[in-house]
């Protein structure tokens, strides 16, 4: 089986990102990161975010302990035009301009972006285990047929 899998390289420009966050690690993630997937929603957390840049939704990954293998943050907010005093409730990031691997996943969620994150960790990207995103546009949330870039850092 080939580790090569097909990706964009591109540069991301700096940007503020406000957000939910949980500690999480790959052993517990499908039923952490659901939860708070769940939590966003139900408790309408994307009109708490002030200053939003757009309506698409990012799902962060930082603060890892190592490679994927080990525990991590991961957060669900949105870019927003500055950091403001937010509620305790939220976390506030600047995530400074770098290099990313572009990967896309398309077709029936959660399982595509599962079938993606399975190809990155077995890709050829050598990573910097700094910032990782998914970007959610609104036109992402069709259930059958999402569309959803992941941007993984690159070293």
């Amino acid at each position: 089986m080939s580790s090569h899998y097909e990706y964009i390289l591109t540069n991301f420009p700096a940007f503020n990102f406000v957000g939910l966050s949980i500690r999480t690690s790959n052993t517990t993630a499908d039923v952490d990161i659901a939860a708070l997937w769940d939590k966003f929603f139900k408790e309408n957390w994307i009109d708490k975010i002030k200053g939003r840049m757009d309506d698409d939704v990012l799902g962060l990954y930082f603060n890892y302990e190592g490679d994927f293998t080990k525990p991590y943050h991961f957060a669900i907010g949105c870019r927003v035009e500055n950091l403001i005093k937010v509620s305790e409730d939220l976390i506030a990031l600047n995530i400074p301009a770098a290099n990313y691997a572009e990967f896309v996943a398309h077709g029936k969620m959660p399982d595509c972006i599962i079938d993606t994150w399975i190809k990155i960790w077995n890709s050829d990207v050598v990573r910097s285990y700094c910032f990782d995103f998914e970007v959610y546009p609104q036109s992402s949330f069709d259930p059958k047929n999402a569309l959803v870039p992941v941007f993984i850092g690159i070293k």
